[in-house]
């Protein structure tokens, strides 16, 4: 299933690879037939006599299940897609389809009262809105995206000063790891995907993606900055003329093991700096912003000076500090276009 889950990831980004930073916007505000109007962020999701009813919340998105999360609210959704895995608890959820093909039918049968869809959602929206379901687009490619969403959502469900607290601790995180930065820094090659047991069909992180946002917070220079798009495909070939100190392998080929980059002679190789992250909150845009940093910044760590008792080569997968690990058999979130 999960190699199933990395190719409909990597289809979208090839596709996808679009301009960054599109927000959120509102698509359809209409209630629910038979329901009354949503009350004002203010009324909040729930209170005493008169209040408005809680809100009924279906995610079309990972990014945005995790969003919602983020703001204390998991318990308002009724629905996600099928490849939202984080909080554990929208494990139970009825699920709604997946990210290219949402099921309209079992998305109505919910009776949601907010849909959060992608930008690419538009026809789905559409008709969501000709069903009386009012939708919200947020398009979460990179950090300011993350910050908009949370906004955006967190008013809409009665959660603004809850997004006001989120936002505020992405921001302290961002600044913490900065203050961080190594005062070298290392060229680094971070792989979305590629063929099991080799290097063929190579996906890597470009310019403006969610991985090379995070990279450049905490020192890391990605060595396909100059690529003209966020998700380029490349060869080994130019592996090897970019010479990189650190390849972050995120491939579902990765978790099956790392030796097919042995036979790449270039410095991340030789040093034992390759590395296999299958964290969650690094393959789409979350708001586990300092977690994902914190994992990263170790993983770009220069190893430290004089003799080495490893020997040179690709090394085992980093423990995430305090934060929770994919469980044996649990499907990856989608890196999928509404992380692009």
């Amino acid at each position: 299933m999960v190699a199933t889950l990395v190719a409909a990831v990597v289809a979208p980004v090839v596709m996808l690879a679009g301009p960054t930073g599109l927000g959120c916007r509102r698509d359809a505000d209409a209630p629910i037939k038979g329901q009354a109007t949503p009350a004002p962020a203010s009324a909040g999701a729930s209170g005493g006599p008169g209040a408005a009813s809680a809100p009924r919340l279906v995610s079309l998105t990972p990014s945005a299940t995790e969003v919602v999360a983020a703001l204390g609210a998991t318990s308002l959704l009724v629905g996600v897609d099928d490849y939202s895995a984080f909080p554990p608890e929208v494990a139970k959820l009825p699920k709604v389809g997946s990210f290219l093909a949402p099921n309209l039918e079992a998305i109505v049968a919910l009776s949601p009262t907010l849909v959060i869809v992608d930008d690419v959602h538009g026809q789905v929206a559409g008709a969501l809105g000709d069903a009386g379901i009012a939708t919200v687009a947020c398009a979460v490619h990179a950090l300011p995206d993350v910050k908009a969403a949370l906004r955006t959502v967190g008013t809409r469900i009665g959660k603004a000063a809850e997004a006001d607290r989120v936002v505020a601790a992405i921001d302290a995180a961002l600044d913490h790891a900065a203050a961080m930065r190594p005062a070298k820094r290392p060229r680094v090659l971070a792989v979305i995907d590629r063929e099991a047991g080799g290097l063929g069909n190579l996906v890597a992180a470009g310019p403006g993606s969610w991985i090379d946002e995070l990279l450049a917070v905490v020192g890391g220079a990605n060595v396909l900055a100059a690529a003209g798009v966020r998700y380029p495909k490349i060869s080994a070939e130019e592996v090897l003329r970019a010479r990189p100190d650190v390849i972050l392998d995120l491939s579902y080929a990765a978790r099956q093991g790392l030796a097919a980059w042995q036979g790449i002679a270039v410095p991340a190789v030789a040093a034992g700096r390759v590395r296999a992250l299958d964290d969650a909150y690094l393959i789409a845009p979350s708001p586990r912003v300092a977690e994902a940093l914190a994992t990263l910044a170790r993983a770009i760590q220069a190893p430290p000076a004089g003799p080495q008792a490893p020997p040179a080569g690709p090394q085992a997968p980093l423990p995430a500090p305090g934060a929770p690990r994919r469980a044996p058999g649990t499907p990856r979130r989608p890196h999928g276009p509404a992380a692009l």
